[in-house]
């Protein structure tokens, strides 16, 4: 009977512990409050609410309450959960930027080896031009100033023989003692055109650039093969070969009618043609003209050649120019991208002391100890026997002592919910 009261007992104790509701947070809470409030009473009522042993009570408060939070873990850990979320987005964040920065080096070092080439390209190239695709003679330029030499006195005297032929030809009048070579070259063509009127003196001075615009035209058709430009050459030459004719034919006509006796016949085509001197004025001009036309077309060839390298060397050095600026961009990213990278370590550093430390919950630490500030007050007011005018001045002097406290421990300022006391603290 004894053993069957004993089982039950036992069965009714199991289901009471069973149906035994855990203490909610809020209830926690609660209990803390009360904990703290009733510390506060006891502790005020052990020194009748002297506000100097207050003092020392906040301190060792604070200090339990400290060692409290480091010994708590779990709660550490989910303080600490934001920073080391953290901690992880800018350790991924240092990876990619160290990745870049490398990126960024490599690209630098590439338009630097660049740059040294294009500069080793231009010296180069003067001395084998053929290395890059260029047809070029490295005595290009000795042949160019030896053509320009050659061609400009070649084009003085063409510029002479053509006024002088023209004035001669179309509008002087000779006297009985003018020769062959009076006749073709006047030394007063310009000033006596120039007395006759612009137009006269005008048609004279600009009719041996007609010639050279004929030598121009030439050697532009020269520099594209096939029949019709070949064609277009042939009557280019055969203009200025019947131009030439017909100044010989009214030179020499004028000069043979100078001399001519009664009886001669009159001058005519067929007789030219067996005239020695139409011939030499004709040569003397149309010869020479060759010569310039051969001469202007070397000295353009050559001048080409030495433009494909001029032009070559401009090229390298716009290329240079814009290696240059990439290179000023690139030197520009990677000082922006370092600072990132020295930002993300001292911000991974400083997480690191956060993570290695503590985290101290300043807003449930200043609600505790105000409980147990009221708890204080509370004695001191509801059970210390004193007057009413020492009981306001014991409870201010109480108030200002925890307001000290707090301040002391630069907690007063704190807006947020806790403070972070680092490894090295």
């Amino acid at each position: 009977m004894n053993l069957k009261i004993k089982i039950m007992a036992t069965l009714k104790t199991l289901t009471i512990l069973k149906n035994k509701v855990q203490p909610t947070v809020e209830e926690n809470k609660k209990i803390d409050f009360y904990s703290y409030h009733n510390q506060g009473v006891g502790e005020s009522r052990a020194c009748q609410g002297q506000y100097h042993n207050l003092k020392t009570s906040l301190e060792a408060l604070f200090h339990k309450f400290e060692n409290d939070c480091k010994l708590k873990d779990i709660e550490q850990q989910k303080l600490k959960q934001p920073y080391i979320t953290e901690q992880k987005g800018k350790n991924t964040a240092l990876l990619n930027k160290t990745e870049e920065l490398g990126r960024l080096k490599e690209q630098l070092t590439n338009e630097e080896k660049l740059i040294e080439k294009l500069k080793e390209d231009k010296i180069r190239v003067r001395n084998n031009p053929s290395e890059y695709g260029l047809e070029s003679d490295r005595k290009s330029t000795i042949k160019f100033w030896i053509g320009l030499l050659l061609l400009i006195p070649l084009s003085i005297y063409i510029f002479i023989y053509y006024i002088s032929t023209s004035y001669s030809g179309f509008f002087r009048n000779f006297d009985p003692s003018v020769d062959l070579f009076g006749g073709m070259f006047y030394p007063d063509a310009l000033r006596e055109a120039s007395i006759h009127g612009p137009l006269e003196l005008g048609f004279i001075i600009f009719i041996p650039f007609v010639f050279f615009g004929l030598g121009y035209l030439i050697h532009m058709f020269q520099q594209k093969k096939g029949i019709l430009n070949t064609t277009k050459i042939i009557l280019l030459f055969s203009v200025t070969f019947l131009f030439d004719a017909l100044l010989a034919y009214l030179i020499d006509g004028k000069l043979y009618e100078l001399k001519k006796v009664y009886g001669d016949p009159n001058f005519s085509i067929s007789y030219a043609l067996q005239s020695p001197s139409f011939w030499v004025i004709i040569f003397a001009g149309f010869v020479s003209y060759i010569i310039w036309g051969l001469v202007f077309d070397f000295v353009m060839k050559e001048h080409a050649d030495r433009d494909e390298i001029r032009l070559f060397i401009i090229s390298k050095n716009a290329e240079i120019k814009n290696k240059l600026k990439n290179i000023v961009k690139i030197n520009l990213r990677i000082d922006f991208v370092q600072n990132e990278i020295n930002t993300l370590k001292e911000r991974i550093t400083e997480l690191d002391t956060i993570i290695d430390g503590f985290i101290f919950p300043i807003k449930n630490y200043k609600s505790l100890s105000s409980q147990y500030l009221q708890g204080w007050q509370h004695f001191i007011a509801a059970e210390l026997a004193i007057s009413s005018s020492n009981t306001e001045a014991k409870l201010q002097k109480c108030r200002d002592t925890y307001d000290e406290h707090i301040h002391l421990l630069e907690l007063d300022n704190f807006s947020y919910q806790n403070k972070i006391y680092k490894k090295s603290s």
